[in-house]
């Protein structure tokens, strides 16, 4: 049912446990009228196959899970009736009709919701004081260590220079209308570095003879769910040095805001790679010098159908004449950077239908978006989502969004666009480059 699994071969297999005949029924009852706890939605889950079963792997950024588990067998069934309003009778019984009738024992049932538990995989006071301690002890870190190095890139600097050199050597050529002109602001993706290269180069070539002496990051946040941006005062290291973070300006930007609106937590950047991503590339063209404002962005899809744009969310307008203030300050040119990709389409972005079958419509939506960032219309970018209720999983909506608010009416240049299709999924994700400049 439960497969634990390190690369291809794997490490541990949970099997379906022979029950103790002599647990106390007392504690069964007990058990039977409490509502289950729902799978946690901070967790990727990706559709997949095992020996010829569909499957689902689940990692999870937070760490709890230190390697993908695979889920199979019955606990698909069962974890697809586990919505947090159903008792352990109720999945039994429901469990029991999708057998035709067959017996499923209470016990069974328990046990397996028993070892989800014990896994971190549901939304349990198990999984949240586990959590809680988790978030509690990363904040009095002083340092933001690089989750993958040694995984999406190489760990040894003498290596990782002349693999960034190659990923930049796959650029084209400077656009016209780009020359001579200082760049204020860079869209690039954060897909696997390996997936995304020519486009990377696309984005980061551009920022050939500049010297920013401060930038502002700006990432997905895609564990990001309970506040609207989550920043962390903790330095940046990767294996080309330690970015030091503008921990001045990042107590501003809090303490300007309303309570939640920005997370009291910085747990969502320890395994973060839309910043990660992009840091590697600013050391690489800009040293470690400049002063770094990173931020994470969250879901704006809550906002989505009360609003035209971002600036219009409560407390939202504060914070973006924060960042601008901090555009502003006398310190030297600054930068900014958004790590975004475009489109997420495919079973294992939650459509029913194969990539496929939703690219022509996937590639228009974005198309019409580049059209809109490129013109600087927040409104018209934001409309586009609404329209679709960001049916293709935009997951650079909001810090895009953030982006065209930061610098309203400003003309960008799209610089690449591609797709990446994944097979084994049989779904794709867009990303994209842009540049914006200062005249």
């Amino acid at each position: 049912m439960l497969l634990g699994c390190q690369k291809q071969r794997p490490v541990a297999f949970l099997e379906r446990s022979r029950f103790n005949s002599l647990r106390k029924t007392e504690r069964i009852d007990r058990a039977m009228e409490e509502k289950v706890p729902r799978l946690r939605q901070d967790i990727d889950i990706i559709p997949t196959s095992y020996q010829g079963e569909k499957a689902f792997l689940v990692k999870d950024l937070l760490g709890l899970i230190p390697q993908p588990i695979l889920l199979r067998g019955e606990a698909l069934r069962v974890i697809g009736l586990m919505d947090g309003t159903r008792r352990i009778r109720d999945i039994q019984f429901e469990l029991m009709r999708l057998h035709g009738g067959i017996i499923v024992r209470t016990e069974d049932v328990e046990d397996l919701i028993s070892q989800l538990d014990r896994v971190f995989l549901l939304d349990s006071l198990n999984y949240r004081q586990r959590k809680q301690k988790i978030m509690e002890e990363y904040t009095y870190c002083q340092i933001r260590e690089a989750a993958l190095a040694g995984k999406a890139y190489p760990e040894k600097p003498a290596q990782l220079n002349p693999y960034i050199q190659s990923i930049l050597e796959r650029g084209d050529e400077r656009p016209e209308g780009l020359e001579g002109k200082q760049v204020l602001a860079l869209v690039a993706p954060h897909i696997d570095l390996e997936v995304g290269k020519k486009i990377y180069a696309n984005a980061y070539r551009i920022l050939e003879g500049s010297s920013p002496k401060k930038v502002l990051l700006l990432g997905t946040g895609h564990n990001l769910s309970e506040s609207h941006f989550s920043l962390t005062t903790k330095d940046f290291v990767t294996p080309l040095g330690r970015v030091c973070t503008d921990r001045d300006w990042i107590t501003r930007l809090k303490e300007g805001c309303p309570p939640g609106f920005i997370s009291p937590y910085d747990i969502d950047h320890k395994n973060e790679h839309s910043l990660e991503f992009q840091i590697l590339f600013l050391q690489y063209m800009l040293g470690n010098d400049f002063k770094l404002l990173p931020v994470l962005c969250g879901s704006f899809h809550q906002a989505l159908s009360h609003f035209s744009r971002a600036a219009e969310i409560p407390g939202m307008s504060g914070f973006i004449s924060g960042l601008r203030h901090f555009l502003k300050d006398d310190d030297g040119p600054a930068l900014i950077v958004a790590g975004v990709d475009f489109s997420h389409i495919g079973p294992k972005f939650g459509h029913r239908e194969p990539a496929i079958s939703l690219l022509l419509e996937a590639k228009q939506h974005d198309r019409s978006l580049l059209e809109a960032i490129s013109r600087g219309d927040g409104r018209s970018f934001w409309s586009l989502i609404q329209k679709q209720n960001n049916r293709f999983n935009v997951c650079g909506f909001s810090t895009l969004a953030l982006l065209l608010d930061l610098l309203p009416d400003r003309t960008g240049y799209v610089l690449g666009y591609d797709f990446w299709m994944e097979e084994a999924t049989r779904s794709a994700v867009s990303y994209a480059a842009l540049a914006f400049t200062l005249d």
